[in-house]
């Protein structure tokens, strides 16, 4: 169901969901407003405004900058989200720069993890600031 604002443009329902079914396998750089649902296979960047999960047969193999990460399947590459799961029976194998991490019993994890901080205002003040004087 999509929600139109005033112009008549339409904007991105919280409920639509795009899905990789499986034995589809795409390479490329994709950009979602919407969540994503991987069961196949997925090489590239993929930069997402919500929620990806890589289902239980899902595979991707890239760079990934989302709200937030749900693996059941496997990924290999780096993740900035600011929360990650990696579930029972899930894989991570890379880096994760996330605010939060929950890696579940019988999960694999091998890779480097760092904790994602807010830019404190005092900061994005004088950085901006600094980009104005330019």
């Amino acid at each position: 169901m999509a929600i139109f604002n005033k112009d008549n443009q339409r904007t991105v329902s919280s409920s639509e969901t795009t899905i990789i079914a499986g034995g589809a396998k795409i390479d490329g750089v994709f950009n979602f407003a919407s969540r994503l649902h991987v069961d196949g296979e997925v090489t590239g960047q993929i930069h997402s405004q919500s929620i990806i999960t890589i289902g239980k047969n899902g595979k991707i193999n890239g760079q990934i900058v989302a709200i937030k990460l749900i693996i059941n399947g496997i990924f290999e590459g780096e993740a900035q989200c600011d929360s990650v799961e990696v579930l029972e029976g899930g894989t991570f194998l890379g880096k994760v720069l996330s605010k939060e991490l929950m890696i579940e019993a019988k999960a694999h994890f091998e890779g480097e993890s760092k904790i994602k901080e807010d830019i404190p205002k005092t900061q994005q003040i004088t950085h901006k600031k600094a980009e104005d004087s330019k």
